[in-house]
């Protein structure tokens, strides 16, 4: 249990408190004034596979700057980290085709470096053919000893693939969990299985 406790701290010592604003990134975001090309703009989501440590070529360790360059076209906003159960201090940078989001990039708090990606576009798939928007049930099938935790510090559930350092989340709450929890700590086996995935966290 200590493990997961420390999993969970690791995860909130950083997020974000700058206001959501719209902006185009460098390398190439679509301005207000092209919204006609931004809905023609074509994304290969086999160039966007979820990995160890990356999603396509974005890696955790890059700058954002760097990051930037991997991808155009996108209209990128900033958020707050804490909307996606981050906290402390460091912003969330969103990344949208239209209106789809399809990831998020939170770098280390007070720097540039990538810390973390949120995938949660559901075309976005995993390298074992999962993605944002996989069912638990789905996830059984290729983790057949799944266990849920409880967020203890934003609320909600998740699944973590130790492996590949990524994290299900799941966005319940007390009517809608997904497994029973009589203690404070200790993973449940899922009683609910056809709970959607809310988006896939890479570290």
């Amino acid at each position: 249990m200590k493990r997961i406790s420390t999993f969970l701290i690791g995860l909130f010592l950083f997020g974000c408190n700058s206001t959501t604003r719209t902006e185009n990134n460098e390398a190439g975001t679509v301005s207000t004034n092209e919204k006609k090309s931004e809905q023609s703009v074509d994304i290969d989501f086999d160039n966007f596979k979820i990995r160890k440590g990356q999603l396509g070529e974005i890696k955790i360790g890059m700058t954002i700057t760097e990051a930037e360059k991997q991808f155009t076209g996108l209209k990128k906003k900033t958020d707050e980290a804490t909307n996606f159960g981050f906290g402390g201090g460091s912003p969330a940078y969103l990344y949208y085709l239209g209106d789809e989001l399809l990831f998020g990039l939170i770098p280390r708090l007070e720097t540039d470096t990538l810390l973390l990606i949120i995938a949660a576009h559901k075309n976005l798939l995993t390298t074992n053919g999962l993605n944002p928007n996989s069912t638990v049930e789905d996830l059984i099938e290729k983790y057949p000893d799944l266990t849920v935790n409880q967020d203890l510090m934003s609320g909600g559930e998740f699944f973590q693939d130790k492996t590949n350092n990524w994290a299900f989340v799941f966005r319940t709450n007390k009517q809608t969990e997904i497994g029973d929890y009589p203690e404070l700590e200790v993973p449940s086996k899922p009683k609910q299985l056809t709970t959607h995935t809310d988006w896939i966290v890479i570290r």
